[in-house]
């Protein structure tokens, strides 16, 4: 499992070239890396990756002078996060991605076009995701903050295969979760 530092500072850099697909995909490791270790911070982060992902791949967002203030709030954030976390400030680092999520629910309330808003899509997708890597319905709501009913209608509509595969097969799984087990 990488660092939370190593993770924010790739989430960054990753949001600061505008690679939406790779950040899409540091959402899947990140919401996989919390299923396997209850790890809270790395869902958030899983969730706000996604988010940003389905943010920037949607042209009316990127397009609108909003975004570029909005996104410069979130690499200050990000920047903020990552101090924290050297300086082992949990508050601090906690707050930091709350102003992330304000920032996206604040960009989405004003140019968002559905009634469910993306930060919220992003937790029932990303705990979909965590539900197909083993954890109950009940886990992967609450890991990620997703809704459980909401959860479970998408999960209903969905088929699983449409999630990322698990190129591990059950043994291997076993095999990491007993030694994330053994470390605690």
């Amino acid at each position: 499992m990488k660092t939370l530092e190593f993770d924010l500072s790739e989430m960054l850099r990753l949001f600061e070239e505008k690679r939406v697909f790779d950040l899409r995909g540091i959402g899947s490791r990140l919401i996989r890396e919390a299923a396997l270790g209850n790890d809270y911070a790395k869902a958030e982060l899983g969730v706000i990756a996604y988010a940003l992902h389905k943010i920037e791949t949607k042209p009316h967002f990127i397009n609108s002078p909003q975004w570029v203030k909005i996104k410069q709030l979130i690499a200050t954030n990000f920047n903020i996060a990552k101090s924290a976390v050297d300086k082992g400030d949990e508050k601090q680092f906690m707050d930091a991605l709350k102003m992330i999520i304000k920032n996206i629910v604040n960009i989405d309330n004003e140019l968002g076009n559905y009634a469910q808003n993306v930060y919220d899509k992003a937790k029932v997708k990303q705990a979909s995701l965590a539900y197909s890597y083993g954890l109950s319905l009940a886990q992967a709501a609450a890991l990620t903050g997703a809704d459980q009913k909401e959860l479970q209608s998408y999960i209903g509509f969905t088929t699983m295969n449409h999630e990322e595969p698990e190129s591990k097969n059950i043994t291997q799984r076993v095999k990491e979760l007993k030694e994330i087990l053994e470390s605690n």
